[in-house]
């Protein structure tokens, strides 16, 4: 398979059966933080970002962010910033920093419900799981670290 291609198969991968169970569910599984997730996760499996551990701990640490954030202030833009903001932290001081997960944040903190944010941790597992299982049909760990500059 072409190299170009390889990293856009692998997003198809893990965003084709976000898509179909958010038809079937009705939950925003294919949400634009794990779209980017996918995306990063198919170009440079091999980065510290792209790891299964920082996918699920990124989004799972932004998406408490914007609850907590939610809770306190109430959801709407100023919570939907300030959860961003504390995500960021979070995820430094976890090691886990996955910079699509910021937009779990931001997204749960505007909204404060409970079923987007679960369905955000749902698809963050789906992706990370792909992650940790080498990617089917991107480029490998081993690929990745091998390639040329």
């Amino acid at each position: 398979m072409n190299a170009p291609l390889r990293p856009v198969w692998g997003t198809l991968l893990m965003l084709v059966p976000l898509a179909v169970v958010q038809a079937v569910a009705g939950e925003p599984l294919l949400a634009p933080p794990l779209a980017a997730s996918a995306a990063l996760v198919a170009v440079a499996p091999g980065t510290p970002p792209a790891r299964a551990s920082a996918v699920l701990a990124g989004h799972a640490l932004s998406v408490a962010a914007g609850f907590a954030v939610a809770l306190v202030a109430g959801p709407g833009t100023v919570a939907a910033t300030v959860a961003a903001g504390l995500a960021v932290a979070a995820m430094v001081l976890a090691g886990r920093f996955h910079a699509p997960a910021v937009a779990s944040a931001a997204l749960v903190g505007a909204g404060g419900a409970v079923a987007p944010a679960v369905a955000l941790l749902a698809g963050a597992l789906g992706v990370a799981a792909l992650a940790a299982l080498g990617l089917p049909g991107g480029r490998t760990r081993a690929e990745a670290g091998s390639a040329r500059p």
